[in-house]
């Protein structure tokens, strides 16, 4: 079947095929010809382009396929040829072949039985006048007759194939659709769960360097006030730890909207960090604190180390807010592996108090949050995880608190891709 786009060279060769290799006068072959063309320039002019802009529909109840896909104007095309070609035809036999592309263009513009239902009637009008003594490409009323009849059988197969490509377009179009819906619908999904990572992340960032230094500012500046008229050397050093950890608190909000590291971790490495971390602490809030780091530390992911500076940053917050503890004991030791174990290697840090305590057996997440700690406790094995490790709490009342973390030395994934690279 001739397509769209090949329909007009077809026209213009049977034109010129109408013109020049016919033996009827020269009027005839004009006038011939230009009938043929009247109808191939109405449907490339008015039905061609309406029919592609008709939005597909697949078939179901109420949706039946309309007649003519452009309402009157395929109308018009289907009685311009019904009439051109007959009387082109008349004048000149060689214009029956103008069949070629005006039977594709009427699988076009109408549904499959109504065009299969014009094609037949104008090969009855051809039929007719044969019957009445004209002959087509100078063959016998017989081979007339075979041809009308192969033309029929051939454009019902033709318009078959074309109205199966036809719905198969349009599921595929349908699908394509469907598929950029879907698309759109995760992007708008990504977006959303991205935003709502983003949140919580700076929510936890705030929670332990915002919020707790806020609350060491407070506390120092309420003592500070009441230092000023009897005890000067004191206040002046406790306004001097309020500038400090007002400044930790710009930087940290500073690489907070930059997402980089903490400002301990600024130009040192982990046990620096921890350690001046540690006294700051414990000089704050006046227990006495001992942190052990043994050395030297394997060389950690960047977010490992960041995620241990915050888990001791929340301990201690916890412990200055509510343990009431005279001591704090801090180590972070490198556990070793077997000479034949493939695993990478862990680091524990553990951390323990010996303040007041709680059940955490029987942890209620909704009293310790309304308490104003239980956010930092699943803060802290949030960050573990993250870290591909873990976080046990053991505490019991009026015994201390003892939280150990487990963490590898690689990211995770590393060792597995590492594998794989070795394999």
């Amino acid at each position: 079947m001739a397509s769209d786009n090949t329909m007009e060279p077809c026209a213009a060769q049977m034109v010129v095929a109408d013109c020049c290799f016919t033996s009827v006068p020269i009027g005839a072959r004009l006038l011939s010809s230009l009938l043929i063309l009247v109808p191939c320039l109405y449907f490339m002019t008015f039905v061609l382009g309406r029919v592609y802009d008709q939005p597909y529909q697949m078939d179901g109840p109420g949706m039946a396929e309309p007649v003519s896909k452009t309402g009157a104007h395929g109308w018009v095309f289907a009685l311009l040829s019904l009439v051109c070609l007959p009387v082109g035809a008349w004048l000149d036999g060689v214009a029956i072949l103008a069949q070629l592309f005006v039977v594709p263009q009427l699988f076009i513009a109408f549904a499959y039985l109504p065009a299969l239902g014009l094609v037949g009637v104008l090969n009855a009008v051809f039929v007719a006048m044969a019957m009445a003594g004209v002959r087509f490409l100078g063959t016998d009323l017989a081979g007339n007759l075979m041809l009308m009849g192969l033309v029929v059988v051939f454009s019902a197969m033709i318009g078959k194939s074309f109205d199966i490509l036809a719905l198969t377009n349009g599921h595929n179009q349908m699908l394509l659709d469907q598929l950029e819906s879907q698309q759109e619908t995760i992007r708008r999904l990504s977006l959303a769960e991205g935003a709502s990572i983003e949140r919580e992340r700076v929510a936890g960032e705030m929670h332990d360097t915002i919020a707790q230094s806020l609350a060491s500012v407070l506390a120092l500046a309420r003592v500070a006030r009441e230092e000023l008229d009897d005890d000067l050397p004191t206040a002046r050093r406790h306004l001097d730890m309020i500038a400090d950890l007002s400044q930790s608190s710009l930087d940290n909000t500073r690489r907070m909207i930059t997402d980089s590291a903490p400002a301990d971790l600024d130009g040192k490495d982990l046990s620096m960090a921890l350690e001046r971390t540690v006294q700051a602490a414990a000089q704050e809030a006046g227990f006495q604190a001992q942190c052990r780091i043994q050395q030297p530390l394997p060389a950690l992911p960047r977010r490992t180390e960041v995620n241990l500076l915050r888990i001791v940053q929340e301990a201690l917050a916890n412990v200055s807010k509510h343990a009431e503890a005279r001591h704090v004991h801090i180590s972070l030791v490198p556990q070793e592996n077997g000479p034949h174990d493939s695993h990478p290697g862990t680091l524990e840090l553990l951390i323990t108090d010996d303040g007041l305590g709680f059940d955490a057996d029987n942890l209620d997440s909704i009293r310790m949050e309304q308490a104003g700690h239980g956010y930092g406790l699943r803060d802290m094995a949030k960050r573990a995880k993250e870290s591909g490790g873990a976080c046990t709490v053991t505490s019991g009342p009026g015994q201390g608190t003892r939280i150990t973390i487990t963490v590898p030395t690689e990211e995770p994934g590393d060792h597995d891709r590492a594998g794989e690279e070795e394999a």
